[in-house]
C-alpha cells in the first residue's frame, strides 16, 4: 500500500514538471492553451436561461465534455465521481448509489436527475435506475451539477440537489464516430454514431451504443452473479424554420439484461430466507419535442413535450410505467432591472405492476398527474453589482396536493473577478408508490413471523429549508476557487412505524409502516478549484465535508438513525493532467472517501489513472487503468441481492475514429 501510495503521488506531483520543462522548450508549440474553466463557463440549470456559471447564485459545478474524457468512466454514474458534494458509491457491477448532501442509499430519492430537460428518476420510489442511464457520453454537451435545492424552478424532488445532462446539438455531431474498448471488467463497449444535414437548416445524428460488463465478487470471494449488458440506439435532429425560431425532436430505445441473485425471507426452516439466482430485463424508450421561439431581443418562450416508458421487471417484481409531460416557459427582460422569467406544466403518470408473493401492490394499476406553474424575477438592485433573485414553484400533485417551493436568492459582484451569494430555499419531496401502495416482505424471525414494509396512503411531503452562502474567486487569470457553505433543516423525514399485528395460524405478520416522524440538520462545506499551472499541465482539486444529524423524535424506527453513518463525513478528488510529447496525454486521478460506520466500510484511497495518444486527427488510442490502489474495495452494502460486493481493479484499451 505504501509503494501504490507513493507511486500515486509521485504521478500527479513529479512528472508534471517534466511537462513545465517541455513547456519552456516548446517542444510541442500547437498544445492546447485554453483554461478549464472557460470550456463550462455557460450554465441554464440554475435560472433556466443562459448565463455565467461564475455569477450564478447557487452552488454549480460543470462537468464539460473534455472532463468526461479525462475521467476514463464509461457509464455517466461513475462520471460523476470527485463533484465536491456529490456521493458516488457503487454496489457491483450494474448499481449505483448517488446523492448530494447526505442521504445516499440504493432508493435515494432527494435528488433530481434530467437529460436535456426530460426527468429521468422513477416514481416507484424517486431515484435512478443508473444501469439503464447508458448514454454515449461523447454526446454529452455538459453535465451541470447543482448541491443544493432547485424546487423553485424544478419543482418535487430537487431537495438535495439537481443533475442536468446536456446532450449535443445535431449540428455539434457531424460526420462520423466510433469508438470500441476492451477490458477485464468493461468487456466490450462499442459507440458509433454518424451526422448530417437535412437542407440548409436541419441536422441530424443517429447512434448505436452496445455494453458487455462482466460480474463484481462478493466480500468472501464468490461470484457475484451480476453480469450484465445493455444495447440502446436513438436520434436527434435539430433545426431552424425561421430566423427566430429553433426546433429540436430526439429520442431513445434501450433493453438491458442484468443478472442478480436474490435472498426472499421466508419462514421456512432452517435458514428462513430462499436464494435463487433472477435475470432483469429493462426496456424502454422516450421521445422529446422542444420548440424556442425568440419573440424580440427581450421575449422569448419555450415548449417541450415529452414521453418516457421503462419497464425494469423481473421474476419478483414486475413494473411499467408510462410518463407524459408538457412544460412553457416565457423569459422577459422587462426592463434594465427586472429579468422574468415564468411556465406551467402539466405531468401524467401511469404504472402497472405485478405483485407477487413479497411484493403485493395495493392498486396494480395506478394515475398519478402533477399540475405545475413558477414565476421567478431577477432584479437589479444595482446594476451590474447586486441581484436579488425571488421565485417560487407551485404545485398541485396527486398524492399530498398543494405544494408552494420558493426561493430567494442574492449575488454580489465586488468586481469581474469575485463573486458573493447566500440563498434560502425550501423544497419538498413528494411521496412515492413505494411508499403509498407496496407491501414489500423485509426479513423473517423463526420461528413464524414476518416482517414487512407497508406502504400507505397517510404519508405527506419530506420538507426541507435550506440556508447556503456561497463565495468564488480568481485570484489570477489561471486560477479559479469557488467555496460553499450550507445547512439544511430537514421536517417530516420518513420513518417506519409499528402497525398492527396479525396472526394467523401458520404465520405472524409484523408489519412497519410508513410515517413521518423524522427530522435532522446537515451543514457542510464544499470547495473546488482549477489551476492551469502551465499550457502543458493542468490540475483540478475538489473537497466536502457534511455532517448529517438526525432526531427521531417518537419514533420507533429501527434504522431511522443509521442514515447518519451512510454519508462519507469527507471526500476528496485530484486531477493531473500532462501534456507529453507527440500528442499524448497522461491523466491521473485520486479519489478519497471516508469511512461509512453505518455499512461497516472503510475508507478507501482510489487512483486511476490514463494515457490517451491523439495519433491523427481522426484516430485516438487510450490505455486506462482505474482502482490501482487495491485488488478490490467494497464502497455501499449489499443492495439487492443481500450480498456485499467489492469494487475491483480495472482497465481497458479504446480505440476512437472520428471522420
Amino acid at each position: 500500500m505504501k509503494k501504490a501510495l507513493a507511486y500515486t503521488l509521485f504521478s500527479l506531483f513529479s512528472l508534471p514538471f517534466c511537462a513545465m520543462a517541455q513547456d519552456q522548450l516548446a517542444l510541442n508549440g500547437d498544445l492546447e492553451n485554453t483554461s478549464l474553466e472557460s470550456l463550462g463557463n455557460i450554465v441554464t440549470s440554475v435560472s433556466k436561461k443562459p448565463e455565467d456559471s461564475f455569477r450564478s447564485p447557487a452552488a454549480i459545478y460543470v462537468i464539460t465534455n473534455e472532463d468526461i474524457k479525462l475521467s476514463g468512466a464509461t457509464h455517466i454514474a461513475e462520471v460523476l465521481r470527485g463533484v465536491p458534494g456529490l456521493d458516488v458509491a457503487r454496489f457491483d457491477s450494474s448499481n449505483w448509489a448517488i446523492a448530494s448532501r447526505g442521504f445516499n442509499g440504493f432508493f435515494t430519492d432527494k435528488l433530481l436527475v434530467l437529460v436535456d430537460g426530460r426527468t429521468i428518476y422513477t416514481p416507484l420510489f424517486a431515484g435512478v435506475y443508473w444501469d439503464i442511464q447508458n448514454m454515449p457520453l461523447e454526446d454529452i454537451e455538459r453535465i451541470e451539477v447543482i448541491r443544493g435545492p432547485g424546487a423553485a424552478l424544478w419543482g418535487s424532488n430537487a431537495v438535495n440537489g439537481v443533475i442536468n445532462i446536456i446532450t449535443k446539438s445535431a449540428a455539434d455531431t457531424q460526420g462520423l464516430y466510433a469508438s470500441t474498448l476492451a477490458g477485464n471488467q468493461d468487456r466490450s463497449i462499442t459507440d458509433v454514431r454518424y451526422g448530417g444535414k437535412i437542407g440548409d437548416d436541419g441536422y441530424y445524428r443517429t447512434y448505436a451504443k452496445y455494453d458487455d460488463r462482466a460480474q463484481t465478487k462478493t466480500n468472501t470471494g464468490a461470484d457475484g452473479d451480476n453480469n450484465w449488458d445493455n444495447a440502446k440506439t436513438g436520434f436527434r435532429s435539430d433545426w431552424t424554420p425561421t430566423s427566430t425560431s429553433k426546433a429540436t425532436f430526439q429520442g431513445d430505445i434501450y433493453a438491458a439484461s442484468i443478472n442478480l441473485d436474490l435472498l426472499i425471507p421466508t419462514i421456512t426452516p432452517p435458514n428462513f430466507s430462499n436464494f435463487y439466482h433472477d435475470r432483469i430485463n429493462s426496456q424502454g424508450g422516450n421521445l422529446l419535442g422542444r420548440w424556442t421561439e425568440e419573440h424580440s431581443d427581450t421575449l422569448q418562450s419555450t415548449f417541450q413535450a415529452y414521453f418516457d416508458f421503462q419497464s425494469p421487471s423481473y421474476s419478483s417484481f414486475g413494473q411499467q410505467i408510462w410518463t407524459t409531460d408538457l412544460d412553457y416557459q416565457t423569459s422577459w427582460k422587462a426592463n434594465d432591472r427586472n429579468d422574468v422569467l415564468w411556465g406551467a406544466g402539466a405531468r401524467y403518470i401511469g404504472d402497472e405492476l405485478q405483485s407477487t408473493s413479497d411484493i403485493y401492490v395495493t392498486d396494480p394499476k395506478r394515475a398519478e398527474t402533477i399540475f405545475s406553474a413558477f414565476i421567478q424575477d431577477q432584479y437589479a438592485l444595482i446594476q451590474k453589482e447586486l441581484y436579488l433573485t425571488v421565485g417560487s414553484k407551485f404545485e398541485e400533485n396527486s398524492f399530498v396536493g398543494f405544494v408552494p417551493e420558493p426561493s430567494v436568492r442574492i449575488a454580489w459582484y465586488p468586481n469581474s473577478k469575485q463573486t458573493v451569494w447566500a440563498a434560502v430555499s425550501h423544497a419538498v419531496r413528494t411521496p412515492t408508490i413505494q411508499e403509498e401502495g407496496i407491501n414489500l416482505n423485509l426479513f423473517s424471525v423463526p420461528p413464524s413471523t414476518m416482517v414487512s414494509e407497508n406502504g400507505t396512503n397517510s404519508v405527506k411531503s419530506e420538507e426541507l429549508n435550506a440556508y447556503e452562502i456561497g463565495y468564488r474567486i480568481k485570484p489570477m487569470q489561471t486560477i479559479s476557487i469557488d467555496t460553499t457553505a450550507f445547512i439544511n433543516d430537514y421536517q417530516k423525514l420518513r420513518t417506519l412505524e409499528p402497525g398492527p399485528v396479525v396472526v394467523t395460524p401458520t404465520e405472524t405478520f409484523a408489519p412497519y409502516m410508513f410515517s413521518q416522524l423524522g427530522k435532522g440538520r446537515a451543514y457542510g462545506f464544499e470547495a473546488s478549484a482549477t489551476w492551469d499551472v502551465t499550457s502543458r499541465w493542468d490540475l483540478r482539486a475538489n473537497y466536502s465535508y457534511i455532517n448529517l444529524v438526525l432526531d427521531q423524535g417518537a419514533s420507533q424506527d429501527p434504522i431511522f438513525l443509521s442514515q447518519q453513518g451512510q454519508t462519507p463525513h469527507n471526500q476528496f478528488s485530484a486531477r493531473s493532467r500532462v501534456y507529453l510529447p507527440y500528442d499524448v496525454q497522461m491523466v491521473d486521478t485520486v479519489y478519497y472517501v471516508d469511512k461509512l460506520p453505518a455499512e461497516n466500510i472503510s475508507g478507501y484511497l482510489r487512483f486511476d489513472t490514463q494515457f490517451i495518444w491523439q495519433a491523427t486527427p481522426g484516430l485516438e488510442f487510450a490505455l486506462v487503468g482505474q482502482n490501482l490502489l487495491q485488488n478490490q474495495h467494497p464502497e455501499q452494502n449489499a443492495a439487492l441481492d443481500g450480498f456485499e460486493n467489492e469494487i475491483p481493479r480495472a482497465y481497458y484499451a479504446k480505440v476512437t475514429v472520428r471522420y
